[in-house]
């Protein structure tokens, strides 16, 4: 039995390492593959839990040889293995750690009963060929490690061979810490200034307050003379301390791209005139530039985040609101992973002032990019050109109604007056011809002239005064009056016009039935003149709560294009006089496609807001 309990761990020197997990407890790995553990086949092993080998006593020594606080990590300890294939027995064993790896347990061999301690050359026969193990072991990491002795001469006692493949170094070109401080550093300033940070972490890791050193940014000189800047830690065990490194050129370099970037930025926009504000993605101010301050008045101190901006900026909370709503609305339709708009609000300034203020949003990159165009200057003179313009049109509306009164009244005095005095005249002849003898043939030919005349002249007076102001207008309504309109642009140019009102009794103001009125009179003469058409539409109707007269010809039409660089005279009248009564004016045509012109006004439909016009 107890040449079969020897043979449980005997392997090349009777020592076998087994890798475990630190935070869980479960083997990684055992080393060599064909060592049993307690009468367990290594591979038997791999994946189950160190503290399953361990009798109760022995997982308390276990736990207290990992934890951070023991400061005699790297002595030995006595560990009781059991397994279900041999009885519990007793082992020599250490533990060693390696930052950021799992740590290695170290069994050297089962421990005699009663014998508590491994002969002395013995035990550094198995800690050499263990520390052997532990070699080749850290030869095969992909991390650069190298190992130094603490104490003077402080001589590199390893490096593995990622350490060479990264500096170029082997250790022949640094056998100490002095010849490492000479090619690598090659500032005596610089290295004094880091070993004095190297020294205080040195202290720390070795009096147990730490189990290993804080990350250390350094650059290094390598063999062919470039630089890398190193994320150097370590760990210590006895007299030995365990460097592992970290390349973070490649981070650096990133970073300093970055940080360059930004002052260019920075740099760029404090010299623009055009305010700019940048947020982060979690709401805090990133960056105000001096137009923004001189704009709106608020500091980065005033305004510390995102939200304090909307509040500030809005203080009325429903107004802010639909600033929100704006903002996550444009949220919802991103483009090539970034979400860009342009809104436009009224902002409160620092000083109480107000400001519309056009805003050119981009969000992307963990950012909220924010450019901002002061329009109030814009809004204003936009505002006074509408009121002008608004102005201008009720002049002219005034003019026109003012006109209208006067064709009203020079064509009913000349319907009355002259058209009496003429009938009068007429009697009169007939009298006259009436006294005079039928011998006297040639002056009653010269009263038939003269009556003839007299006939054709009151036709004239007629006809001057229908078209200073058709009486039918005033006595029948709008819809007589376009049917009339189009039996005498018919009657006096040869062109169909096909009327057609699908309005039951409808209701006017004066101006509505003018205007109306006036536009159908220059469509129709704009047709006669420019269109050649043989046929013309038109149909009054209703939609929804708008009156919509439209007009259509089978002319040549034109080119919509043409119209703006022409002095269009009929058509601008028509779009002021539609607009004159709230109304829309709206035309097309096309070369060889005829014209076709809509005109829409409001309903009016109590007698009071008739009586207003």
């Amino acid at each position: 039995m107890e040449k079969s309990m020897l043979a449980t761990n005997t392997y090349a020197g009777d020592v076998i390492l087994v890798s475990i997990e630190k935070r869980t407890g479960i083997i990684n790995a055992i080393w060599p593959t064909q060592a049993r553990l307690h009468g367990v086949a290594g591979k038997r092993c791999v994946g189950k839990k160190i503290q399953q080998f361990l009798t109760p006593a022995s997982k308390m020594v276990y736990k207290t040889a990992i934890t951070k606080k023991n400061i005699h990590r790297d002595s030995l300890i006595h560990l009781e293995l059991c397994s279900k294939k041999l009885p519990p027995a007793s082992y020599t064993c250490s533990v060693w750690h390696m930052r950021k790896q799992p740590l290695v347990l170290v069994i050297y061999k089962k421990q005699a009963a009663g014998d508590e301690l491994i002969e002395k050359k013995q035990a550094e026969q198995m800690v050499l060929a263990a520390k052997n193990k532990f070699k080749r072991i850290l030869e095969k990491i992909t991390t650069p490690i190298a190992v130094y002795e603490i104490r003077e001469p402080k001589r590199f006692v390893f490096i593995n061979p990622k350490f060479t493949e990264w500096f170029g170094y082997t250790i022949e070109d640094m056998p100490d810490m002095d010849h490492w401080r000479k090619v690598a550093y090659r500032d005596d300033g610089y290295f004094l200034q880091m070993q004095k940070i190297w020294r205080s972490e040195l202290i720390k890791v070795q009096t147990g307050e730490k189990p290993e050193s804080c990350p250390l940014e350094i650059t290094l000189y390598c063999k062919d003379g470039s630089t890398k800047d190193i994320e150097m830690s370590f760990s210590t065990a006895n007299n030995l301390c365990y460097i592992t490194f970290n390349d973070v050129t490649e981070r650096n370099c990133i970073t300093r791209a970055l940080r360059e970037s930004e002052e260019k930025f920075r740099n760029i926009s404090e010299q623009l005139p055009i305010p700019i504000c940048v947020f982060s993605d979690n709401g805090d101010t990133r960056f105000l530039n001096n137009a923004f301050n001189e704009t709106f008045g608020y500091t980065k101190e005033d305004i510390p985040t995102q939200e304090d901006w909307l509040t500030k900026a809005y203080p009325d909370a429903n107004y802010r609101n639909e600033v929100i709503a704006h903002r996550e609305q444009a949220k919802q339709h991103p483009s090539r992973n970034r979400i860009t708009f342009v809104s436009q609000f009224e902002v409160t300034c620092k000083d109480a002032s107000k400001k519309v203020i056009e805003f050119f949003v981009s969000i992307g990159n963990n950012n909220v990019y924010v450019v901002a165009n002061d329009i109030s200057g814009k809004v204003k003179a936009e505002l006074e050109l509408k009121q002008s313009h608004q102005q201008l049109r009720e002049l002219s509306s005034y003019l026109e109604n003012i006109r209208e009164e006067e064709r009203k009244h020079i064509s009913r005095e000349i319907h009355d007056e002259l058209g009496q005095q003429l009938t009068l005249l007429k009697l009169d002849l007939l009298q006259m011809s009436k006294k005079l003898h039928p011998d006297e043939k040639e002056m009653i030919e010269n009263m038939k002239q003269a009556d003839q005349l007299l006939a054709d002249t009151m036709r004239s007076v007629r006809k001057i005064a229908t078209q200073l102001r058709p009486s039918i207008l005033d006595n029948l309504g709008l819809v007589s009056a376009l049917e009339w309109q189009s039996r005498e642009f018919e009657k006096n140019f040869g062109i169909k016009c096909v009327f057609e009102s699908l309005l039951n009794e409808p209701q006017f103001t004066t101006k509505q039935s003018n205007s109306l009125f006036r536009i159908y009179q220059e469509a129709l003469t704009n047709i006669a003149r420019h269109a050649g058409a043989t046929l013309v539409d038109a149909v009054l109707s209703q939609e929804d709560s708008r009156f919509v007269l439209e007009i259509r010809d089978n002319g040549k039409g034109f080119r919509m294009e043409d119209m703006a660089h022409r002095k269009t005279l009929g058509l601008k009248g028509m779009q002021e006089r539609a607009l004159m009564i709230d109304g829309d004016f709206q035309i097309q045509s096309k070369p060889g496609a005829g014209t076709y012109i809509q005109i829409s006004i409001p309903i009016l439909i109590t007698n009071q807001e008739i009586s207003q016009q």
